[in-house]
């Protein structure tokens, strides 16, 4: 997964996997998705009246962006999870599922979430996968 942004080099990258616990986190504490719109290709136009999508990425052809407020209200939702006395249990569950070292993998998926939400926190973003995923 690779998430960035067309105005400058801010990028997050992580797995789908790893995403999809960040996107399902942010719902549980409470982020109520907006959805979000494809990019127009080279050459097309944009729509005035968007058809809303899911946060699924697409390739790099096929990038979708989430808008600001969104992403302001998804990093705020994640930030409540963050002060959440249930977190460690999240994140303990969810790096048992992955591959390696579970505590290694859990310290990795608080950094990673923190991350996000800082990325987040920062506008709008387009989502697509890349062709070698990594996680931070």
């Amino acid at each position: 997964m690779a998430l960035s942004r067309t105005d400058d080099d801010d990028q997050f990258t992580c797995t789908l996997t790893d995403w999809n616990f960040i996107r399902d986190l942010g719902r549980t504490f409470g982020w109520h998705p907006a959805g979000t719109t494809y990019l127009p290709q080279h050459g097309q136009r944009a729509r005035h009246n968007p058809i809303k999508h899911d946060y699924q990425p697409g390739d790099s052809e096929d990038s979708k962006r989430v808008e600001a407020d969104d992403s302001a209200q998804w990093a705020a939702a994640l930030s409540a999870a963050q002060r959440s006395p249930f977190i460690s249990g999240m994140l303990r569950t969810h790096a048992r599922a992955q591959d390696g070292n579970h505590t290694e993998a859990e310290r990795s998926l608080h950094s990673q979430l923190q991350s996000f939400i800082e990325f987040a926190r920062r506008g709008a973003f387009t989502i697509a996968l890349e062709a070698r995923a990594v996680s931070m």
